[in-house]
């Protein structure tokens, strides 16, 4: 019949909309959307999510007789951050079946451990943490350390220069930045080793996290202000947004390419844990809190981030343009009929 969607029209209109509200078919429990926040010394809860802003918890993770610092004044543990494939990875201050206190616990999409790996160090903490192409980076008070992401094996350090090292960051084009207490260094993608360039500096008021956007923008939380800082590739400071009363200390920072929305952790109760705010907000703007309002020892969190909007309106492109042709064909095929 002329005009009617075919089979395959419907399943590219129906792979288009998937697409562009979020990508959410993904494996339970682990979808694109949820926020991953460590909180509660050995707890990961998993969150809804960074399109409805709702805050639901999902689900919950316990890594016990791992554990990660409850204090937030304490900088150990609890970074946590998602690979390509959706594999969750968090920073633990101790691991039971060794002797180590240091360590990494990756976790499989499905929500299983799938790797404990030992820091073979009882002194330096493990905070922030950033995986991509197979390879852990994790900052510390003396450097970047690196880990194979699949064996667990350790590669050398990234031992920079200067003040203490608070969080990692990769971003799109795979250059890595490290967040220390006072500026920002950076290696440049493809000759990730030596100790970085020195990128530019910032106020010391106990910077803890820092993420980018696909535009190379640089955000990073500042506990002592409690505002997110938006710089420039080049360190000039485009925006600060600040968080509503009630907040407490601003720990966690990442960046949903999908939403186009920033979320932080902190600590704070009585007002929802998670805040957000558009990238492109103005300066000055304020944040929005949601969701939970009685977490305990928050520390970092993670997006799995939802497709970018230029590639869902291309997948729902196609499959408008899929419709079309196949709509035009039945015409022809009745026109031919009546002929």
């Amino acid at each position: 019949m002329a005009g009617r969607l075919g089979w395959s029209g419907w399943l590219g209109l129906l792979v288009g909309w998937v697409v562009l509200v979020g990508g959410r078919a993904g494996a339970a429990p682990f979808e694109p959307g949820q926020i991953f926040i460590a909180y509660n010394s050995n707890n990961i809860g998993v969150f809804a999510d960074t399109i409805s802003t709702t805050g639901n918890l999902i689900g919950t993770i316990n890594l016990s007789p791992s554990a990660f610092a409850a204090n937030p004044l304490s900088l150990a543990g609890g970074g946590v951050a998602l690979d390509e494939s959706g594999n969750l990875y968090v920073t633990v201050q101790k691991l039971g079946d060794t002797n180590s206190n240091r360590g990494i616990i990756k976790i499989n999409p499905a929500g299983n451990v799938a790797l404990s790996i030992d820091g073979n160090t009882a002194t330096i903490d493990f905070r922030g943490i950033a995986v991509r192409g197979g390879i852990i980076y994790v900052a510390s008070e003396s450097g970047v350390r690196r880990f194979n992401a699949t064996t667990g094996d350790a590669i050398s350090p990234i031992l920079a220069s200067g003040t203490i090292f608070r969080d990692v960051t990769l971003d799109p084009q795979g250059n890595l930045y490290a967040l220390q207490n006072d500026g920002v260094t950076k290696w440049s993608a493809g000759s990730i080793s030596g100790s970085g360039t020195p990128l530019f500096s910032i106020p010391t008021e106990d910077p803890r996290a820092i993420v980018t956007d696909e535009d190379g923008n640089l955000y990073i939380t500042f506990a002592t202000k409690k505002v997110v800082r938006k710089y420039s590739p080049t360190g000039s400071l485009l925006a600060t947004y600040s968080s509503p009363g009630g907040t407490g200390t601003l720990i966690g920072l990442d960046y949903d390419p999908g939403t186009q929305r920033l979320f932080a952790s902190h600590t704070g109760t009585g007002i929802g844990q998670i805040l957000w705010i558009d990238r492109n907000a103005s300066s000055g703007s304020l944040m929005t809190a949601f969701g939970p309002t009685n977490l305990s020892g928050v520390r970092w969190l993670a997006l799995y981030p939802t497709p970018e909007p230029s590639v869902a309106l291309l997948v729902l492109a196609g499959g408008a343009a899929l419709w079309w042709r196949r709509r035009q064909g039945g015409r022809e095929s009745v026109h031919r009929k009546r002929e």
